[in-house]
This record gives C-alpha cells, sequence and structure tokens, in this order.
C-alpha cells in the first residue's frame, strides 16, 4: 500500500508543476510507462464487495480447452462452470487432482501489485491449492518474487471466489509480466477452477 501512495504521490506532483492540457497527456504517458495495461477490464467480483477492475487472463475460462495455458500431473479440461457466469456463457473448467499443476501465460502487470482472483472449488480435495505468481523480465527472465497463497478445502465446498492473490512490490523495475501457477498440494481428491484475473492496479490511477 506504501509503494501504491507513493507513486500515486509521484504523478500527482507532475501533474500540479505541468501546464494545463499538456500536463494531462504527459501524466498519462507517464502512467502508461510505468504501469502497463493488460487490457479490457471488467468488475467480475462487484457481488462479492470486491470493486476492483481486473483483466481477464487468456482463455481464463477453459472455454478453448489448455489453450493460453500449460497443465502438468494430470490436469485437464472438464464440464463445468461457475455459476455466476462472470465472464459469459461458459461450460468449462480446469480440473487439477492430486499434484496436478496448471501455469497461466505471462500477463502485463504495473510495477505496484497485482492482484489475481479466480473461482475455485474442491471436489473432495484433503489439501490445499496453492497459488504462485511469477515476476518476469522482457526476455522472460524471473525479476521478482514468488508469492505463495494457500487455499484451505474448508473454504471452498462449493464455488467461490478465491481470496485476492497479491505481491508487495515486483522488484527489479524491468518487471514487465507475472504468471499465475496453481498446484493441487491434495494427496487425494480433485479442485477445480474457473475464470481467472488480474487487477494490474492500473485502472486505479488518476
Amino acid at each position: 500500500m506504501a509503494a501504491r501512495r507513493l507513486v500515486a504521490a509521484l504523478v500527482a506532483a507532475v501533474g500540479l508543476v505541468l501546464v494545463p492540457g499538456a500536463g494531462a497527456g504527459l501524466v498519462s504517458g507517464l502512467v502508461g510507462a510505468a504501469l502497463p495495461s493488460c487490457g479490457a477490464v471488467s468488475h467480475p467480483f462487484a457481488r462479492f464487495g470486491d470493486d476492483g477492475s481486473y483483466c481477464a487472463l487468456a482463455n481464463n475460462g477453459f472455454e478453448s480447452g489448455s489453450a493460453g495455458w500449460t497443465l502438468s500431473g494430470g490436469a485437464s479440461v472438464v464440464p463445468g462452470n461457475e455459476p455466476w457466469y462472470v465472464s459469459g456463457p461458459g461450460a468449462s473448467a480446469l480440473d487439477l487432482p492430486a499434484g496436478a499443476s496448471a501455469a497461466s501465460s505471462p500477463v502485463a502487470i504495473s510495477l505496484l501489485d497485482p492482484y489475481f482472483r479466480l473461482f475455485t472449488r474442491s471436489a473432495s480435495a484433503d489439501g490445499p491449492l496453492s497459488l504462485r505468481v511469477v515476476f518476469r523480465g522482457l526476455t522472460g527472465n524471473v525479476t521478482g518474487i514468488l508469492n505463495v497463497t494457500d487455499l484451505s478445502p474448508s473454504g471452498y465446498a462449493g464455488w467461490e471466489p478465491s481470496s485476492a492473490v497479491a505481491s508487495l512490490l515486483a522488484l527489479p523495475l524491468g518487471t514487465s509480466s507475472a504468471q499465475l501457477t496453481i498446484t493441487s498440494t491434495a494427496s487425494n481428491g480433485d479442485w477445480q477452477i474457473d475464470d481467472v484475473f488480474v487487477d494490474p492496479f492500473v485502472s486505479r490511477v488518476g
């Protein structure tokens, strides 16, 4: 949060010393350069008290099979969908049996902490679902923090939005994208995933 306030203050300070008209364009350019956009945004978690603007990851609802995702350990796309249809009509979800993983394609993020959220449910899983965020540079090199959030199956007996998976700050400044890796640490049962989003914070500036 301190990092967010710092960037907001810097942008505001630049705006105060610039001539009207030209200042708005320069501030917009500075924000765009520091906080790259991940694309069109929506508010998929508004009904759950989260008004953040989120971008959908590539094939975020698995309606195109595994396109845009790297699956391992028996992960597969199965019939099913979270019941709120926040990404529109759908009939598919990702299934992770014990020990299976899925990694998203890299998504453009800001220098500040992105928030990943998704819908998930435990299908008799007896262990947590691990969510990791890996920050990468322009060449695909790992640049930043590996964030870990573990979701307990007791909180996801039915479809529920996950807690927000956040980072403190993506360092160094060469960071340009983030990749979400989802792994079932259960020894029995499955986890199911649907409609994966990222809030890159860019929409909250200005």
